[in-house]
């Protein structure tokens, strides 16, 4: 069957189409269900002001399906994914249209192991939802819904465990712009128990404001605070905070191919590169490509476009680092989709590791 629901990375449209009307929405919540008795759902939300009335119906319909819903609340995809996880649910949901702008939004799913679900669960879901449609249904409403109120220091004790043996010494000045998403407020929560100066732009989000010229997809306003303040570095999240993009103190633009090699070059120096192989796409740069091979003797694989296809690559084949040019780094040993804000961290670490400057 063709696909007609799910995109490259879930289900995405206007905010205002039909899939996200509180009919589709139940009927949706009945094709992830499918009478499974007691499935345990975490589901999680960005800043748009779709978003809430989005995650209200569905929270609705997967209740009155009968599944126990764990509501996470505003927070960054990766959260989701690791959350999912760590509360034994049988699936994660995020509603966002990650770096879209808030006329879109999107519906994306995780697996009981914090991974994007398969294609093959996509189109079971996709195929319930056609069939659904013909049939009728009587309101049930014995499911459950608990309100996770800790989510942010769960999430943050994930974070700094992976960076418990690393020193940031305070006197790096960094400029965060967090594209008016979701990761205006746990960026903050986590960066507070870091020793650097951390100074915060597109962090006020209005519902409508999200990735507007600013974040990972418009690096301007970055670049103009990073040079305004003398900071030297910034970091730009999107929407849903599962994209980095960065820029040196000179406000160059330090892309995703730019980070992966950073990147690889850490990991194979502390003989965790598995295999000496990177994941990426076929949009890396040849400059990237040739770098890895010619001056650390790291190959290269390249998948088709979309951070799924880099992760489904990793997982096959047990590799530890990937991502795409766009900003989407997976840290494979610690991670299993993009977060921004662990590599975000990582990559101050290597650069004061180095007591160089950004753009050298």
């Amino acid at each position: 069957m063709e696909k007609k629901l799910f995109g490259t990375d879930g289900i995405r449209n206007l905010a205002n189409g039909e899939i996200f009307s509180n009919l589709s929405l139940n009927i949706l919540s009945r094709a992830i269900i499918n009478n499974k008795k007691n499935l345990k759902i975490a589901i999680g939300r960005d800043t748009r002001k779709s978003s809430k009335i989005i995650e209200n119906a569905l929270v609705r319909g997967l209740k009155n399906n009968g599944a126990r819903v764990y509501l996470i609340g505003l927070i960054s995809t990766p959260a989701v994914s690791y959350l999912t996880k760590k509360f034994n649910c049988n699936l994660g949901i995020v509603v966002s249209a990650s770096h879209n702008p808030y006329q879109y939004n999107g519906i994306k799913f995780f697996n009981q192991k914090g991974e994007k679900l398969s294609g093959i669960n996509e189109k079971e879901i996709e195929k319930n939802f056609y069939k659904f449609q013909k049939t009728d249904y009587r309101k049930k409403n014995n499911g459950t819904i608990k309100r996770i109120k800790n989510s942010f220091t769960i999430y943050k004790k994930k974070i700094l465990s992976n960076l418990k043996e690393k020193n940031f010494p305070n006197q790096l000045k960094i400029v965060v712009d967090c594209a008016n998403g979701s990761t205006y407020k746990i960026s903050k929560y986590i960066f507070s128990n870091i020793k650097i100066k951390f100074i915060f732009i597109k962090d006020k989000p209005n519902g409508t404001n999200i990735n507007f010229k600013c974040g990972s997809m418009d690096t301007n306003n970055l670049i103009k605070e990073v040079k305004k303040r003398s900071a030297d570095f910034g970091i730009s999240f999107d929407g849903d905070g599962d994209r980095i993009i960065c820029c040196d103190e000179k406000g160059q633009v330090v892309d995703g191919d730019k980070i992966l090699a950073l990147l690889t070059k850490e990991l194979l120096s502390s003989n965790k590169l598995n295999k000496k192989t990177v994941v990426s796409t076929i949009m890396s740069n040849l400059g990237f490509e040739n770098y890895l091979k010619e001056v650390l003797g790291v190959k290269l694989i390249r998948t088709a476009v979309g951070d799924i296809n880099v992760i489904k690559e990793m997982q096959q084949n047990s590799y530890s680092l990937g991502g795409e040019q766009s900003g989407h780094i997976i840290l494979g040993d610690i991670a299993t989709t993009g977060d921004g804000i662990l590599v975000s961290l990582e990559v101050l670490y290597i650069l004061k590791k180095y007591n160089e400057k950004p753009s050298r």
